[in-house]
């Protein structure tokens, strides 16, 4: 448990350094005409929260997961984190940042084997993010563009993670993360208030609640 603290720990004072060198690399996009910039984001509240958060999921996927695929949960932790916060403040995932945590999970299942797993966790991870990525793609699609394209982009890091460790938690994290998204959007409706809302939160809050469930 020490282990698990100490590692939550340096996750979360890392995600807290990195987050605002990360915004003022991330270029805006160019059809984002009321969007406040990314570099804006960085205030000492915004960048206690990410860091908090990232280390409150890597303690829990700490304590609920098995060692090899933690640090594929690292990447969670802390870029996914941060890819949430700031969809949360302006409904736009960064593609740039998007892509890096790809190659951050990427890495992370390459290290399952050193770790003590098998080339299996590590197929079921490619696996598991081909299919969330198709999934949000076909929803994507149906919707004709009502569903945010980054949220596409973001699904194949959850599934990566999630499938990982099996099959039953990659579908949990899909299903409670749709569940919070449509109750956010529910709430919404009742507020009165029209337009699209930032949706990688639910995505995120759906994988480790799957992760405390398992």
């Amino acid at each position: 448990m020490l282990t698990s603290a100490l590692v939550a720990l340096g996750v979360g004072l890392a995600t807290l350094a990195m987050t605002r060198p990360l915004l003022r690399w991330l270029p805006e996009p160019a059809d984002a005409l009321d969007k406040c910039p990314y570099r804006d984001l960085g205030s000492v509240g915004f960048l206690a929260v990410c860091g908090l958060v990232a280390a409150a999921a890597t303690l829990l996927a700490g304590w609920a997961l098995p060692r090899p695929i933690q640090p594929m949960w690292w990447v969670l932790s802390s870029v996914g984190v941060v890819l949430a916060a700031i969809d949360a403040r302006t409904t736009w995932l960064p593609l740039r940042l998007t892509q890096v945590g790809w190659g951050l999970m990427a890495l992370g299942a390459l290290t399952v084997p050193l770790c003590g797993g098998t080339w299996r966790m590590v197929l079921y991870a490619g696996v598991g993010a081909a299919a969330a990525g198709l999934l949000y793609l076909v929803v994507w699609l149906v919707s004709r563009g009502g569903f945010g394209f980054g949220d596409v982009r973001f699904a194949p890091l959850l599934g990566a993670a999630t499938a990982a460790h099996s099959w039953s938690m990659l579908w949990s994290a899909l299903i409670a993360g749709t569940l919070i998204g449509a109750g956010h959007g529910v709430v919404r409706l009742i507020r009165r208030q029209p337009g699209g809302f930032p949706y990688a939160p639910s995505m995120l809050a759906g994988a480790y609640l799957a992760c405390w469930w398992v």
